[in-house]
Protein backbone atom coordinates (compact mmCIF):
# COMPACT_ATOMS: atom_id res chain seq x y z
CA UNK A 1 0.00 0.00 0.00
CA UNK A 2 2.90 2.10 0.54
CA UNK A 3 4.03 1.54 -3.16
CA UNK A 4 0.52 2.70 -4.52
CA UNK A 5 0.67 5.97 -2.00
CA UNK A 6 4.01 6.83 -3.29
CA UNK A 7 2.41 6.38 -7.14
CA UNK A 8 -0.61 8.36 -6.49
CA UNK A 9 2.04 11.33 -4.92
CA UNK A 10 4.14 11.68 -7.98
CA UNK A 11 1.33 10.94 -10.82
CA UNK A 12 -0.63 14.21 -8.79
CA UNK A 13 2.27 16.15 -8.80
CA UNK A 14 3.50 15.44 -12.84
CA UNK A 15 -0.60 15.93 -13.48
CA UNK A 16 -1.00 19.35 -11.79
CA UNK A 17 2.24 20.10 -13.75
CA UNK A 18 0.63 18.95 -16.61
CA UNK A 19 -2.78 21.04 -15.87
CA UNK A 20 -0.64 24.33 -15.11
CA UNK A 21 1.19 23.92 -18.38
CA UNK A 22 -1.88 22.98 -20.21
CA UNK A 23 -2.98 26.20 -19.12
CA UNK A 24 -0.34 28.28 -20.34
CA UNK A 25 -0.23 26.37 -23.48
CA UNK A 26 -3.65 27.18 -24.11
CA UNK A 27 -3.32 30.76 -23.66
CA UNK A 28 -0.46 30.80 -25.63
CA UNK A 29 -1.56 28.46 -28.79
CA UNK A 30 -4.98 30.15 -28.80
CA UNK A 31 -5.95 31.98 -32.19
CA UNK A 32 -5.92 35.41 -30.59
CA UNK A 33 -3.72 38.78 -31.20
CA UNK A 34 -0.77 38.55 -29.19
CA UNK A 35 -1.74 40.54 -26.65
CA UNK A 36 -4.73 38.62 -25.93
CA UNK A 37 -3.13 35.28 -26.11
CA UNK A 38 -0.42 36.88 -23.23
CA UNK A 39 -3.26 37.69 -21.10
CA UNK A 40 -4.41 34.37 -21.22
CA UNK A 41 -1.73 32.19 -20.65
CA UNK A 42 -1.24 34.74 -17.65
CA UNK A 43 -5.06 34.10 -16.47
CA UNK A 44 -5.75 30.63 -17.24
CA UNK A 45 -3.34 29.42 -14.97
CA UNK A 46 -4.45 32.05 -12.16
CA UNK A 47 -7.39 30.68 -11.92
CA UNK A 48 -6.48 27.29 -11.94
CA UNK A 49 -4.58 28.32 -9.22
CA UNK A 50 -7.42 30.42 -7.26
CA UNK A 51 -9.25 26.91 -7.75
CA UNK A 52 -7.25 24.65 -6.99
CA UNK A 53 -5.77 26.75 -3.56
CA UNK A 54 -9.21 27.49 -2.59
CA UNK A 55 -11.27 24.06 -3.16
CA UNK A 56 -8.35 21.19 -3.70
CA UNK A 57 -5.43 22.40 -1.23
CA UNK A 58 -5.03 20.34 1.35
CA UNK A 59 -4.85 22.92 4.02
CA UNK A 60 -7.52 25.22 2.78
CA UNK A 61 -10.08 26.14 4.72
CA UNK A 62 -12.90 25.56 2.13
CA UNK A 63 -11.62 22.20 0.71
CA UNK A 64 -14.21 20.05 -0.17
CA UNK A 65 -14.82 16.51 0.61
CA UNK A 66 -13.58 13.34 -1.27
CA UNK A 67 -16.34 13.33 -3.53
CA UNK A 68 -16.44 17.16 -4.90
CA UNK A 69 -12.61 17.28 -4.80
CA UNK A 70 -12.74 13.96 -7.03
CA UNK A 71 -15.04 15.92 -9.71
CA UNK A 72 -13.99 18.96 -9.48
CA UNK A 73 -9.62 17.45 -10.20
CA UNK A 74 -11.80 15.19 -13.14
CA UNK A 75 -13.41 18.51 -14.53
CA UNK A 76 -10.44 20.85 -14.67
CA UNK A 77 -8.86 18.11 -16.10
CA UNK A 78 -11.57 17.65 -18.92
CA UNK A 79 -11.67 21.81 -19.41
CA UNK A 80 -7.99 21.91 -19.88
CA UNK A 81 -7.95 18.75 -22.30
CA UNK A 82 -11.12 20.21 -24.23
CA UNK A 83 -8.92 23.39 -24.56
CA UNK A 84 -6.06 21.65 -25.60
CA UNK A 85 -8.23 19.55 -28.64
CA UNK A 86 -9.48 23.60 -29.69
CA UNK A 87 -5.84 24.51 -29.88
CA UNK A 88 -4.74 21.35 -31.77
CA UNK A 89 -3.13 20.44 -29.17
CA UNK A 90 -4.59 16.75 -29.47
CA UNK A 91 -1.76 14.64 -28.29
CA UNK A 92 -1.32 16.70 -25.09
CA UNK A 93 -4.80 16.48 -24.54
CA UNK A 94 -4.84 12.52 -24.50
CA UNK A 95 -2.03 12.44 -22.75
CA UNK A 96 -2.92 14.57 -19.86
CA UNK A 97 -6.53 12.76 -19.91
CA UNK A 98 -4.78 9.21 -19.46
CA UNK A 99 -2.46 10.52 -17.11
CA UNK A 100 -5.30 12.46 -14.89
CA UNK A 101 -7.59 9.33 -15.47
CA UNK A 102 -4.93 6.95 -14.00
CA UNK A 103 -4.07 9.30 -10.74
CA UNK A 104 -7.78 9.51 -9.97
CA UNK A 105 -8.34 6.28 -10.37
CA UNK A 106 -5.83 5.36 -8.51
CA UNK A 107 -5.95 7.71 -5.57
CA UNK A 108 -9.93 7.09 -5.41
CA UNK A 109 -8.91 3.16 -5.26
CA UNK A 110 -6.59 3.79 -2.03
CA UNK A 111 -8.42 6.47 -0.71
CA UNK A 112 -6.23 9.71 -1.57
CA UNK A 113 -8.16 11.31 -3.56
Amino acid sequence: MRFATLINAVLALLVELGLLAAAIAIGVLAPLPTVLRVALAVVLPAVVIAVWGVLLAPRSTRRVGPRARLLTEAALFALAAVGLALVDAALPAVLLTLAAGARLILGAAIGRV
